[in-house]
């Protein structure tokens, strides 16, 4: 009889245990991928809504915790709440972080358009204004000698990217990169600037670094009386589409190695608590 009575006590036990994994984790995992993919570009509002529809779980732990406290031991169903509050302001955290730093640049560029050909002395920066890579025609180079730095904490170095064909009177189109330059004289080494074979460029989507550039290359403009209408800046590369594509390659791997361990430190905490609670 006391075998039995025994039994049924711990089967519910077992039962509030798994869904203190689970519960959490799935919450996390939900609200983790809502911050940190295509719904967050396309509708930022969206997401937002969809993500606090989840703090109904640790909301209801709660709220059971406080209904059944002269019932039952409420420890498992508070364990419950704060587990799933913390999941969900962990996923909240790391989501737009992987949002910000690896999926939004790849989403941006996405958005915009390609350039096949194009001569820097045949077209301004307005033509191209919604393009994210630009491959340039054959001859086109740096001119490192009209390169400028500016320091503000860190290095921004810009060049400009001339045509191999023809002089030109509008320099639009710079290459631009951070502290690799001295800053006080023209020695412009970014991206992959000792490569004969790069002709191509991947724009610079970061609102903030671009408003540096654009002081850089004013003072550049100034320096060696330069036509400068509409500048457009450029990571300076032979391969851009393999950037992009690191850009949505990290975003994964962050996801998935971020999520692995987050369930690795609940294992961790519910065994600590279950050995806590069953010595209280």
């Amino acid at each position: 009889m006391h075998k039995d009575i025994k039994g049924t006590q711990k089967k519910p036990v077992f039962a509030e245990l798994i869904g203190c994994l689970i519960a959490p984790l799935l919450v996390f995992l939900a609200v983790f991928w809502l911050r940190s993919f295509s719904l967050h570009y396309k509708s930022e509002s969206s997401a937002d809504i969809m993500c606090y529809c989840f703090l109904i779980v640790p909301f209801v732990a709660a709220m059971n915790a406080f209904q059944q406290r002269k019932v039952v031991d409420p420890k498992l169903m508070i364990l419950l709440a704060l587990m799933s509050l913390a999941a969900w302001l962990s996923a909240v955290i790391l989501g737009d972080f992987n949002f910000h730093f690896n999926m939004k640049p790849f989403y941006d560029v996405r958005q915009l358009n390609n350039y096949p050909a194009v001569d820097p002395a045949k077209y301004g920066g307005q033509q191209l204004m919604d393009a994210g890579m630009i491959e340039f025609t054959p001859g086109t180079k740096l001119l490192p000698q009209k390169s400028m730095g500016f320091k503000d904490g860190d290095v921004y170095c810009v060049a400009p990217i001339v045509s191999g064909s023809t002089n030109q009177s509008t320099y639009d189109f710079w290459a631009v990169g951070v502290n690799c330059c001295s800053g006080r004289v023209p020695d412009f080494e970014c991206g992959e600037y000792s490569n004969l074979h790069s002709m191509k460029g991947l724009r610079l989507m970061d609102q903030e670094k671009r408003e540096m550039f654009r002081l850089v290359v004013t003072k550049a403009e100034a320096e060696f009386n330069l036509k400068v209408s509409h500048p457009i800046f450029l990571y300076w590369l032979s391969d851009p589409e393999s950037e992009v594509r690191a850009y949505q390659d990290d975003g994964w791997k962050y996801f998935v190695t971020v999520s692995f361990s987050f369930f690795c430190i609940q294992l961790a905490v519910l065994a600590v608590a279950t050995i806590a609670f069953a010595k209280v």
